[in-house]
Order: C-alpha cells, then structure tokens, then sequence
C-alpha cells in the first residue's frame, strides 16, 4: 500500500480496539490468576501484571498481524519488533501499576479499587502506545496485504 488514508487508520482502530478487547479479557484472567498463585509476593501485583501482559503479547501479535493490520510483515522480524514494543510499554506501565496499587496507600480509597482502576488505566495506556507503535514500526502500511474491500 502506497498510502495510508484517515479512513484506514479508522478502520484498523476498530479492529484494534475488538481485538485489543478479546485479549485484554485473556489477559486480565491471566492477571487474576497469577495474583491468586504470587509468584514474587514482594511485588505481587506488579509481577502479575507484568506477567499477564507478556503473555498475552504471543496472542496478541498473532491476532493484531492477521485481523487488525492485514500484514504481510515478515513474522520474525514483525514478532521480534511487536515484543520490543510491548516490553517497553509494559516495562513503563508495569512500574506505574507497582507505585500505584503496591506501593501509594491509597489514602481513603478501598485498595480494591485502586488497583483494579490502576489495571485498567495501564492497560489502556499500553493499548494507545501499541497501537502507534506496532501500526508505523512493526506492521509498517508498505507490508499490507492488498484488500479490494480497503
């Protein structure tokens, strides 16, 4: 594709956003479970989240490649630069989760709900940093697939 138009970026941010859904619920089950099992109980939730997105990140490059961006990128080089941008998005945001729901004692807030509002607002910061990232550097629109539909 020799170009990319507003009206593809906003059909790929639908796929995105359906896609990035579908594996958000994965990986929210995922984080769940690796809560309840503590593998590093000095940083719980953090690891748990870090954990869960690394995952997830299998799936999601996957789905984002075939569904999303319709990519003929070459898989090794695309998986090997989705996971770049994922570990460092998820480096950043892992952090923040730690700060927020380990570490900040909330004040008058029920942990509860700092921690699952903290999930959800760094999960969603992870989505916005990938979508841009994986869209102009993994999944570049000059490796498309030619779709007579778009």
């Amino acid at each position: 594709m020799s170009y990319y138009t507003p009206e593809l970026f906003l059909r790929e941010s639908i796929r995105f956003t359906v896609v990035g859904a579908f594996n958000t619920s994965i990986c929210f089950i995922l984080y769940k479970l690796f809560v309840f099992l503590d593998p590093w109980p000095a940083y719980t939730l953090g690891f748990a989240f870090f954990l869960s997105e690394g995952l997830s990140c299998i799936v999601a490059h996957y789905l984002h490649r075939r569904i999303t961006f319709r990519s003929s990128s070459p898989y090794g080089r695309s998986l090997t630069l989705t996971l770049i941008i994922y570990a460092t998005s998820i480096a950043i945001a892992s952090f923040i989760h730690h700060m927020v729901a380990d570490v900040w004692d909330g004040g008058n807030f029920d942990p509860f709900i700092v921690e699952h509002v903290s999930w959800f607002l760094n999960t969603a910061l992870v989505g916005v940093i990938a979508f841009l990232a994986l869209r102009f550097i993994a999944f570049p629109p000059s490796d498309d697939v030619q779709d007579e539909s778009e």
